[in-house]
């Protein structure tokens, strides 16, 4: 069963026929030229493409794609933000020895165990 199958034969031949050359194409100067122009032709289409579609969803209302990861950028301040102060007050309230951390996950409850800080009122 050493015999190599018919079609590995075959892709074989055929890459030995065309792998020469081609890897001689790649390693010319023309052949990067033509690759720094195709990356900038590339980010140019990109940009006008995604002018257009932000002006015409504008256009209609609705958020584009930055639109949507400025928000994104926004909630996450908001969150670490949030996460800091929950974790100030636990301080303040006692509720935490100084400098435990906070569980993200646990959306501000002690990182070492699975009940709630206390809320006291104060009016």
């Amino acid at each position: 069963m050493s015999a190599k199958p018919l079609w590995l034969k075959a892709v074989l031949r055929v890459e030995r026929a065309i792998g020469g050359p081609v890897e001689a194409a790649v390693r010319t100067d023309t052949y990067f030229d033509l690759v720094t122009k195709a990356t900038r032709v590339t980010g140019t289409v990109k940009r006008k493409v995604s002018g257009t579609s932000t002006r015409v969803l504008h256009g209609i209302n609705l958020p584009a794609g930055k639109d949507i990861q400025g928000v994104r950028e926004q909630l996450s301040r908001m969150e670490r933000q949030l996460n800091r102060l929950t974790e100030e007050v636990a301080e303040r309230d006692g509720n935490l020895p100084d400098g435990a951390p906070i569980d993200a996950s646990s959306r501000g409850r002690p990182a070492s165990g699975d009940a709630r800080p206390k809320r006291t009122r104060t009016e």
